[in-house]
């Protein structure tokens, strides 16, 4: 177990199957939240390390690559940054910055493996690991190099003040979803995680031959008609990107 303190204290563990859990709270409002963290592979052990103004954790991951098990010690980056081409979103991966090059190499430690990469704030196509190396199809100086992954979000089943019962007996399809995001790109929602819509990926304020933009903003999506007594909202992530939602509100027809 492992404890973070500020800017908000998250207290880590690993679970028995190998998912890491955090829980992050704010004490003095009385708020607290769960969170599980999944990869290819099983966290181990953690741990926290004070670095500078920051508590960092680490992790012991058992991965299998290229046939052979392997237990890499790895560090979870920090979410702060300036420039879209440093935003690190990816498991055990690495960082290229420098002169611009197509092949990056020293990437052993995920020999065979099918990577995501983000390339001067773009994001490529997947790629695989051969011989410690990927080729990217166009040159790049900041390079991020990992395991790719999904970050989910599904919100709670709706209801309503006022109704009977909260409104949990009616049936609900959400028509439409308001998303306010901060630093954010490439987010798709729906009523479920096998039926979910992208919100379009670049803006007209884009400028050409650039990678879309971040945006701080109201994001407002219809998602595809799904009747059910939930009326919940599924939220993806699953680009090496940030997104970070800070509200949300929902359009929602209700019936008998």
């Amino acid at each position: 177990m492992a404890y973070c303190r500020a800017p908000v204290p998250t207290l880590w563990c690993v679970r028995s199957d190998g998912a890491l859990l955090g829980m992050t709270y704010v004490p003095e409002q009385q708020v607290y939240g769960w969170h599980q963290h999944t990869t290819s592979g099983a966290f181990e052990s953690v741990c926290v390390v004070s670095e500078g103004s920051e508590d960092v954790l680490y992790a012991v991951v058992r991965r299998t690559i290229n046939g052979r098990s392997v237990r890499y010690i790895e560090r979870l980056q920090s979410r702060l940054f300036t420039a879209q081409e440093d935003a690190f979103f990816v498991d055990s991966g690495l960082t290229y910055d420098g002169t611009p090059v197509t092949t990056l190499t020293g990437l052993y430690h995920l020999e065979g493996q099918a990577v995501q990469v983000l390339a001067d704030g773009a994001v490529v196509g997947a790629l695989t690991v051969t011989g410690g190396s990927v080729t990217l199809p166009d040159a790049a100086s900041v390079v991020h190099v990992g395991l790719g992954y999904s970050s989910d979000l599904q919100t709670l089943p709706l209801a309503f003040e006022g109704a009977p019962a909260a409104g949990q007996y009616m049936r609900k399809n959400v028509n439409g979803v308001a998303l306010r995001v901060t630093q954010s790109s490439l987010v798709k929602a729906g009523p479920r995680f096998d039926a979910l819509t992208e919100y379009p990926d670049r803006s007209t304020s884009d400028p050409y031959d650039s990678p879309p933009a971040l945006r701080t903003a109201e994001l407002r999506m219809s998602v595809g008609p799904s009747w059910g007594s939930d009326g919940a909202v599924c939220v993806r992530q699953d680009a090496p990107l940030p997104l970070t939602v800070l509200s949300m509100a929902v359009d929602v027809a209700t019936g008998g």
